[in-house]
């Protein structure tokens, strides 16, 4: 089995703070202004969300942008 690639441990990361923060998928779709299924493809690691969006993301989960784009240079 292959490793994870950057982005899907970026979505990983994602979908474990929102999870943690216990804070819905749409409702974090909304709060950062992505669509649902966007965010859906970004958490599933099949889309590559440009940094204003991981800004976005970070801000309405509360959580440093390092820590979710730090995911993706993990081994």
């Amino acid at each position: 089995m292959n490793a994870p690639s950057p982005l899907q441990r970026l979505g990983g990361r994602i979908r474990e703070r929102r999870q943690a923060a216990r804070l819905s998928a749409a409702w974090l779709a909304q709060a950062a202004g992505v669509e649902a299924e966007a965010l859906s493809a970004i958490e599933a690691g099949e889309r590559d969300p440009d940094y204003a969006t991981v800004v976005r993301l970070a801000r309405a989960l509360d959580v440093a942008v390092g820590d979710l784009l730090s995911a993706m240079d993990e081994d």
